[in-house]
């Protein structure tokens, strides 16, 4: 009963849309699970309770499972479990978990509270103290002064619950020093007007990848989406694309292009862990040593880094071997959660969600009219409206703007560009029957899917059209051979006569895919509003990573919209959301 008091509960929350609260040290979760079975009970709570947490690491789920269920009544026991099942591994950087139909979310902010408080990307209602944080002094309680007064969805009204039991409404003076408050757009995204219930609908220009995952994350939590694009364009752009790899990154000093990596990572293995194991299964990876060009240590990237061997661990060439079955040559970084993906089947299961209209439309602008964005097929006919717009039509994105006359010249996005490539289809008997994981480095080799194994790619620069080559293949011939150590598969061509051709039972070999990366500088995608526009956002430049961040993509402009505290740190926010 006492947490109730101490924030006022259920007054500040009474018949809202949405209740935040941030808690300045997680602990073993026992605020969560009391105040998410409270918003259960309330027949006044809000219709959307959002908790978020700082924690300098994480216990392992058993732990955290024993910890909670000795200190709960059996009748919670329940929500302890659904926590346990999603709790996730022990690593820096903000993860969200997702309850009740994403009606409550928990978004734990893991790492050092110098790193993670600044970075956080929320506005609250409340705060809630722990006894180390209100007894702090110097450079901790000078964070969190300056810290509280961006946080505060209403610095005003904002709650703080002191340990002691002590409340104050608002950022008083006496009480908290004043911040510098600078625009950013991650703050525009943050504060996003409330969107009634009926007004919830929303137009997405693109069905491919980064589209399909903005609109799912929209059905989600309600919306009516629109999904627009010519249908046998949806249908070709992945045609023929057997299958990806969704696999992170990691680099030495663990910059954004890494935790964005890892974010989008997790985001997608939550977000898409509906679909069936035929679309979508964990196989594990290998990133191996390069033994040309640029020679990096992986074992050494590793050292320093906090990231437990369930994500990724250094293996040595004999373990490398074993892991992907096949005799290999070098050793290197294995990711055991990375998986493959029928990209085709992936984007049809997303599009199938409840809540998603496709429209057969070749979209020529769009324009805003008496606060709705119309969108106009390239006959100028009207095919759609709606308050929210997202373009999602990669590399087309920059044409929509700039033919609807929203493309700042010195935006990222007029500077993005597309880059051609393709991957070649082997069969699996050219490999032994192909690796068991993902095995990449210069290139990569998939396993055996319908008895072809994919391998790519190639990066095609200044190209008008892109179509699969006979100088593809060759290229990826030559990948698969030195990621598999079998110089062999190069001899297959041989002054550019294939050899493959003339065997009946390896014609397969010359097929293959062939599309396009859309690319921004710096290789971060763009995600967020358009400048100096209401309700036109994009969702873009996601180059060869469109698996990794399509559904953070999807989660970062839904979420912002639906006024949810978001799911990535605000230095990484305030990169990508620069379009």
């Amino acid at each position: 009963i006492m947490l109730f008091a101490r924030l006022g509960l259920p007054h500040n929350w009474r018949a809202r849309a949405q209740y935040t609260l941030l808690e300045s040290e997680f602990g073993e979760g026992l605020s969560f699970i009391r105040l998410w079975e409270r918003w259960r009970q309330e027949p006044t709570r809000p219709v959307r309770l959002h908790f978020v947490a700082l924690s300098p690491s994480l216990v392992e789920a058993p732990v955290l499972r024993a910890r909670l269920r000795a200190q709960t009544p059996p009748e919670v026991h329940d929500l302890v479990e659904q926590l346990v099942r999603q709790w996730p591994l022990n690593m820096p950087g903000t993860h969200r978990l997702d309850f009740e139909e994403l009606d409550v979310t928990l978004t734990l902010a893991v790492g050092p509270v110098e790193r993670t408080l600044p970075s956080l990307a929320a506005a609250v209602d409340a705060v809630l103290f722990s006894d180390h944080v209100e007894n702090a002094e110097g450079p901790l309680a000078s964070l969190w002064q300056k810290s509280l007064p961006r946080l505060a969805r209403d610095p005003a009204r904002l709650w703080l619950a002191l340990a002691d039991g002590q409340i104050v409404q608002g950022c008083q003076p006496s009480t908290l020093s004043s911040a510098e408050h600078t625009y950013s757009v991650t703050e525009h995204m943050l504060r996003q007007p409330e969107i009634e219930k009926e007004q919830r609908h929303a137009v997405v220009v693109g069905a491919g990848i980064a589209g399909a995952g903005v609109a799912h994350a929209l059905a989600l939590r309600g919306w009516r989406v629109q999904v627009l694009d010519v249908a046998h364009r949806r249908s070709q752009a992945h045609g023929g694309h057997l299958a990806a790899a969704l696999t992170p990154m990691v680099t030495r000093d663990d910059d954004i292009r890494a935790r964005l990596s890892r974010a989008g990572s997790l985001r997608a293995q939550a977000r898409w862990s509906h679909v069936s194991q035929e679309v979508l299964w964990r196989c594990g990876a290998l990133q191996l040593e390069r033994v040309s060009g640029r020679i990096v240590d992986l074992a050494g990237v590793l050292e320093g880094l906090t990231l437990p061997e369930q994500w990724v661990r250094y293996v040595s060439c004999a373990q490398a071997s074993d892991i992907a079955g096949l005799p290999l040559n070098r050793g290197g970084l294995y990711f055991p959660s990375a998986a493959c993906i029928r990209p085709e089947r992936l984007i049809e299961a997303l599009l199938q969600t409840p809540g998603i209209e496709c429209v057969d439309a070749k979209v020529g602008r769009v324009e805003r009219v008496n606060g709705q964005w119309h969108v106009l097929d390239v006959q100028g006919e009207l095919r759609a409206q709606a308050p929210q717009v997202i373009l999602a039509s990669a590399f087309g994105t920059q044409a929509l703007l700039q033919q609807s006359g929203q493309l700042d010249q010195g935006a990222r996005i007029a500077a993005m560009h597309q880059l051609g490539g393709e991957i070649t289809l082997l069969p699996q008997q050219l490999l032994a029957g192909g690796p068991r994981c993902i095995v990449s480095g210069d290139g990569y080799v998939l396993p055996s899917l319908d008895g072809l194994c994919a391998v790519g790619s190639s990066y095609v620069h200044g190209a008008q059209q892109i179509e699969t080559s006979r100088e593809g293949v060759r290229g990826n011939l030559s990948r698969a051979a030195g990621l598999l150590g079998r110089p062999e598969l190069s001899e297959l061509f041989n002054n550019g006569e294939s050899h493959i051709a003339s065997n009946q039972a390896c014609a397969q070999a010359l097929m293959g895919w062939a599309g396009w990366r859309a690319v921004l500088p710096g290789r971060l995608p763009a995600i967020g509003p358009i400048a100096h526009t209401e309700g036109l956002w994009v969702a873009t430049g996601f180059a060869s990573r469109g698996l990794t961040w399509s559904s953070l993509a999807g989660d970062l402009i839904a979420g912002a919209l639906s006024g949810e505290p978001l799911a990535l740190e605000r230095d990484i926010m305030d990169k990508i959301s620069q379009t």
